[in-house]
């Protein structure tokens, strides 16, 4: 479903550093936005902020320092910028951003050689900021990626064979030790920490036995990693059993195979046992191809605005659209939408982010012989300027492909944004 985790075991060191941004005067934005560029540093990444107009900027202006700003929720001016980093000897080649609830949660990746692929000698840091302030610890071994729950009260930023590391307001970053852990090695299987909705953590274990594999569901107390079995079953495999968690809810765990031919299944919580599941209780409905021609599959799109979007055809003319909000436990039920006539082929969809909080879907139609999958001469633009809401059109006598401009989607002569909706040039 969404990006997957990568799984291993990895090594943390915190030493956590709290910086206050705004300090004790926090109506202090009267600087401007500092912009960064691959020239010499790390371009900003933003993260719109629940408040009004309020961002966050997180960049680097020379490769070594990493600096934030927080936007007014006036969206008048920023914050002074202010270095949370600082790394002399290594370049910042890459981060990964993960919001909730006012908590933003940072995966800072420096390397001491940009031009070797390797990522062995890679140092990672966690930044999680919130209110104005940040709190920073580094590691020598691989993070992989913050997870923040939707109200902003915990994250998840690491985990080794001590202990997992944690965010929350009053204790900053910090390890919880591991109690119940099955370890690391080669005969049992460990999946990359769950952090729940409600601040719980889940891990599921592995062991193989011939074609099957026993999973075992390992859940801890918000705050803790102590690990207690709390599900069980045992089910064929097609390669390896090793796995990836995700969820958008405390009572369920989608348990995902790392191999793409392997299956999916959902451990459910109904009271205080756990069941498992072949149904998805996410509430996604899959669009799958069912011969040639047919277009098109369900594709997800992850982490729009920090939401998602699945999109799909069912037959080739119209679109099923649903939307996953942050905190939600369930993705929206399916919207179906007219599409394009009978007298048309279409063969391929595309999404497009759309100014701050907009997104367009786009059904490539053709209305004769196709030339090009990809491109067609008449489209399907399905739009909505929240993800809630969503109204299509059909343009034909197309010559260029869709052009998205800052706040606009431009297809032929249809345009839409988030603020006027559709018009025609």
């Amino acid at each position: 479903m969404r990006l997957g985790r990568v799984l291993g075991t990895v090594v943390v060191v915190v030493a956590a550093a709290g910086c206050s941004v705004l300090g004790d005067d926090r109506t202090a934005y009267d600087s401007r936005l500092v912009k960064y560029d691959n020239d010499e540093g790390e371009p900003n990444r933003y993260v719109n902020l629940d408040d009004g107009a309020a961002q966050f900027s997180i960049g680097s202006p020379d490769g070594h320092r990493i600096v934030v700003q927080w936007r007014d929720p006036d969206g008048s001016g920023w914050t002074a910028p202010e270095t949370v980093w600082t790394d002399e000897e290594n370049l910042a080649v890459d981060n990964t951003v993960r919001y909730g609830g006012g908590t933003v949660g940072v995966i800072q990746t420096f390397s001491p050689d940009v031009h070797n692929d390797s990522d062995v000698d890679d140092v990672h840091v966690a930044i999680v900021c919130r209110a104005g302030e940040c709190d920073v610890g580094d590691s020598p071994g691989y993070v992989g990626e913050a997870q923040v729950t939707p109200d902003g009260r915990w994250a998840y930023v690491g985990q080794d064979e001590r202990g997992v590391v944690l965010w929350t307001p009053d204790k900053g970053i910090h390890r919880a030790d591991w109690s119940g852990h099955p370890g690391f090695g080669r005969r049992v299987e460990a999946s990359m920490p769950l952090l729940a909705p409600d601040g719980s953590l889940h891990v599921v274990s592995s062991t193989r036995a011939g074609d099957s594999c026993t999973f075992a569901l390992l859940g801890a107390a918000p705050g803790t990693a102590d690990l207690e079995q709390v599900g069980r079953t045992t089910r064929p495999v097609r390669g390896g059993c090793r796995t990836y968690l995700e969820t958008y809810s405390s009572d369920w765990v989608q348990v995902s195979s790392s191999n793409p031919k392997g299956s999916t299944f959902w451990f459910v919580r109904e009271g205080d046992a756990w069941t498992v599941t072949d149904e998805d209780p996410s509430g996604l409905v899959l669009v799958e191809d069912r011969g040639r021609r047919r277009c098109c599959d369900t594709f997800l799109a992850g982490f729009i605005h920090w939401n998602d979007v699945a999109y799909g055809s069912p037959d080739g003319h119209r679109v099923v659209i649903q939307s996953h909000l942050l905190g939600d436990e369930r993705w929206s039920d399916p919207v179906v939408l007219d599409g394009a006539p009978r007298d048309h082929t279409c063969t391929w969809m595309d999404g497009y982010e759309v100014g701050d909080a907009g997104y367009a879907v786009t059904l490539v139609c053709h209305s004769g012989t196709v030339r090009d999958d990809y491109v067609g001469d008449a489209y399907v633009v399905a739009a909505s300027p929240d993800l809630a809401t969503w109204e299509a059109r059909f343009v034909t006598g197309v010559r260029q492909p869709p052009d998205v401009q800052d706040d606009r989607i431009v297809v032929g002569d249809l345009a839409w944004s988030p603020d006027e909706g559709f018009v025609t040039r």
